[in-house]
């Protein structure tokens, strides 16, 4: 009788097979965990992949009197929340580095700096701004963008009598003091600005007419270019909200519009689904004008020449992510992923995230977001999460141990993010669905464990279909969600399960009519047809 051979445990695997793990990681709260369970997986902390980068949270919007910065994962449905220092909550104004990589909060005083929004720490010091003694009167807190080459990017705009006004204040590396830049806009049919720093330029996207009565367009510094016309194919849509941002090298603006015949289109009620069909989204590129020599003007891209790259859209930046870095089920090339406040027809409900392919020109419903998460302000952050080496976390834990503390020091400051718990959800009924095109080789197990992130599944089946010499496996679940049914099967269909893309759709229980019972004294007129037609042939059969 032969010994069964123990099987490998993770800690005994070799460091390049642990690194290779770890670098196949894209979701920052898996990384975290992968390197806490054992010391040798901690070890190799410090050997992260150079290229490796991780799904990308979104940033609640800051409101008065909130204590927490709120973080969320929509790809993992998973919230963050971080307790900043009291002196830093009524200072938070954003500013965000052009690659999505980094978040600061802008502090006017004592002196202008970044900040670390989890630890209060300033960062950075920037030099004094050079009105009213190093303060810059700021009618609208600022928010800013610092981009690769180590331009700072600062503005605000505001309504001031019948004009709008904007202030951008620029720090050019080499720079030793502030540029300040002020244009007044008089026209009352401005809607929206949408200011961007572009080939040493201050390109101004706006939504209407350009009238400039101090300064005409196109002189210094500051180009005002109107915003991207709406497609001839999009007669229909009524433009919602644009974004400006850099990808390689091209400054880009990505439009959303909606339909002018939503909610109507869709029986008169808000839903997912109505918006999923309602929405559409447009990319155009800034050129120069050929037939314009000197002047440029929005180009419209397809979406093909934009299938290699994912989008994340938000304020006060949006970027662009190469798709293959985040490749893998959650995230597709091609695609734009935004948060879309409907609140003319749904009043005080959460805003949802949608992801949009640009190939295909569909949307998908991806979440609704969590209550409290209301407003359009939302930012995307890649996070960056460290490792602290073995040694260190030692040192912390022997620290707090009272009868081995130790004089007091100066000290560190550290970032805590703490995963919220989910709030108890009151489920719908449950409702059966059909999942069709599954992998080859998934099980009911396999199903079970994919679905349960969107909700409580009570059971699940797989099937076998034999299709041209080939089987075809169908799946049936049994769920119950939070949200409503309609929305839960925008939400299901279109899912990626191991590169395949999911078809749900919704079992309808057939409404025949039942079986009517009679008592046993009496008899269905079938029945007596029956009886009948039994006895003829019994006659029959005797006379022969």
């Amino acid at each position: 009788m032969h010994a069964t051979p123990s099987l490998s445990q993770w800690p005994d695997l070799p460091p390049d097979v642990l690194r290779e793990i770890s670098g196949r990681l894209h979701d920052a709260g898996d990384f975290v965990r992968f390197h806490s369970v054992c010391k040798p997986w901690r070890d190799t902390a410090g050997t992260r992949m150079p290229n490796q980068s991780f799904l990308p949270w979104l940033l609640a919007p800051d409101k008065m009197f909130s204590i927490f910065l709120k973080l969320r994962c929509v790809f993992s449905r998973t919230s963050y929340r971080a307790l900043p220092p009291f002196f830093s909550v009524s200072q938070r104004k954003w500013v965000a580095s052009s690659q999505g990589t980094s978040i600061w909060y802008f502090a006017e005083r004592p002196s202008p700096s970044l900040c670390d929004p989890l630890t209060g720490a300033v960062t950075l010091l920037l030099p004094p701004f050079p009105e009213d003694n190093g303060r810059c009167r700021w009618e609208k807190p600022p928010s800013g963008v610092v981009y690769g080459d180590g331009t700072f990017f600062l503005h605000s705009i505001f309504d001031q009598d019948d004009t709008t006004k904007f202030r951008v204040v620029l720090l050019r590396p080499g720079d030793v003091a502030w540029t300040v830049v002020e244009r007044t806009f008089s026209s009352p049919d401005l809607k929206d600005f949408y200011l961007s720093y572009y080939h040493g330029k201050i390109i101004i996207t706006v939504d209407g007419p350009v009238v400039t009565p101090e300064d005409e367009a196109g002189i210094g510094d500051v180009l005002a270019v109107p915003r991207p016309p709406t497609p001839r194919e999009l007669d229909d849509y009524f433009y919602e909200q644009s974004y400006v941002l850099e990808s390689r090298g091209e400054l880009l603006c990505v439009s959303v519009y909606n339909n002018l015949d939503y909610p109507h289109a869709s029986g008169g009620k808000a839903s997912v689904p109505g918006l999923v069909q309602a929405l559409s989204v447009c990319v155009h590129a800034l050129e120069e004008d050929e037939a314009a020599p000197g002047k440029i003007h929005w180009v419209r891209k397809h979406g093909r020449s934009l299938a290699d790259r994912v989008f994340f859209l938000g304020y006060p930046n949006s970027f662009a992510v190469e798709a293959s870095r985040l490749s893998g089920d959650a995230v597709s090339g091609g695609c734009a992923y935004f948060v879309y406040d409907d609140l003319d027809a749904r009043p005080n409900q959460p805003c949802y995230v949608f992801r949009y392919n640009l190939v295909d020109d569909r949307a998908k419903f991806m979440e609704q977001l969590p209550r409290g998460w209301d407003g359009d302000t939302f930012t995307w952050l890649i996070p960056q999460p460290s490792i602290a080496p073995i040694q260190e976390i030692i040192d912390r834990l022997e620290g707090q141990k009272w009868w081995k503390k130790k004089l007091p020091m100066a000290p560190t400051p550290r970032s805590n993010i703490y995963i919220e718990k989910p709030q108890p959800q009151c489920y719908n009924p449950y409702f059966r669905v059909c999942v069709h095109n599954l992998p080859c080789d998934v099980d009911r197990f396999q199903l079970r464990q994919f679905f349960s992130k969107h909700g409580k599944v009570s059971n699940a089946k797989v099937m076998c279909k034999r299709k041209s010499k080939m089987f075809k496996r169908i799946g049936f679940i049994t769920i119950a969600t939070v949200e409503e049914q309609a929305d839960a099967l925008a939400s299901l269909n279109g899912l990626v399960f191991n590169g395949c893309i999911l078809e749900v759709r919704l079992v309808r229980r057939w409404k025949g009519r039942r079986p009517s019972f009679v008592p046993s004294n009496q008899h269905s007129r079938d029945h007596l047809i029956h009886m009948g037609l039994s006895l003829l042939s019994a006659i029959g059969y005797l006379i022969r």
